[in-house]
């Protein structure tokens, strides 16, 4: 099922006053997906990842992120504390606005995403990412999927840093994370009328939002609150910007607000990185 039928057949419903099917909703396919782990003829990777696929683009980013952890730990390896990366070498790679806003090194609003600030850092952020950025994927398709991880990191981030202090460094992937937790919520929020079991949908999501943030929450340089939030705008807004349809359809207001909401908050973080200097 890919981006447009989802769209479409959301409209549909909405169009027709019948009841949505919960079980199409991402939030629903991720937490149903770890039934497969009580199951006996599993592979012993699905115990972990219910959703696992070689073939996709979560598990080959999955694993540039942690090449990129250990190249950064063989070329400063940290001898005091092996499996975390030193606070300078992280202030180099990572996300702070005194090297972004005065050295102009805007390209790290993307590179930072790679790095991660400890080995445990980075196995928490890629469980999450390889059992809930799978379920995404798969839903949408590859490249709708990378377009939602672009449009999460920039909010994320820029959000991040205009409101940071200058000697606070950001890095990781939480912003696509609470993008992801953004699609949930669009989901949740355009189809409500429409389920049955909205109790039953709420309370799923809720239990999802909780047990990521109060996990990643527990390690440093792993993003702030309101770069989360800008992450999870990125989410929620990504299928109303993308939807094709919605220019000659019933939403066409609800897409020329969240394509001028997107932009002003882009291009307004991004101006004040350019002229408020640390």
């Amino acid at each position: 099922m890919r981006f447009l039928t989802n769209i479409n057949n959301n409209n549909n419903n909405v169009n027709s006053n019948s009841s949505y099917d919960s079980s199409n909703l991402l939030i629903y396919k991720y937490t149903r997906s770890f039934n497969i782990t009580f199951k006996k003829d599993i592979k012993f990777i699905q115990i972990l990842f219910p959703s696992f696929t070689i073939f996709c683009v979560t598990f080959f980013f999955s694993l540039l992120l942690y090449l990129c952890f250990f190249c950064l730990e063989a070329f400063y390896f940290n001898r005091k504390n092996p499996l975390f990366i030193d606070e300078d070498v992280l202030k180099r790679f990572g996300l702070n606005r005194f090297y972004i806003s005065n050295n102009y090194q805007y390209y790290k609003l993307i590179t930072a995403t790679l790095f991660h600030s400890s080995i445990w850092n980075l196995i928490i952020n890629t469980y999450y990412l390889m059992n809930i950025g799978i379920v995404v994927e798969k839903s949408y398709g590859k490249v709708q999927y990378i377009m939602i991880m672009l449009l999460s990191t920039l909010c994320g981030h820029l959000l991040m840093l205009a409101t940071s202090p200058c000697a606070d460094v950001h890095m990781g992937i939480t912003a696509i994370l609470s993008g992801f937790m953004g699609l949930f919520l669009q989901e949740v929020v355009t189809n409500y009328k429409q389920l049955t079991d909205k109790w039953d949908v709420i309370g799923s999501f809720i239990f999802a939002v909780l047990s990521l943030y109060l996990t990643i929450s527990m390690f440093a340089y792993n993003g702030n609150f309101v770069g989360n939030i800008g992450g999870i705008f990125g989410g929620f807004s990504y299928p109303y910007i993308f939807n094709k349809e919605s220019f000659n359809g019933p939403q066409k207001n609800v897409k020329i607000t969240f394509v001028t909401l997107t932009l002003l908050l882009i291009i307004g973080t991004f101006i004040s990185l350019i002229f408020v200097k640390c």
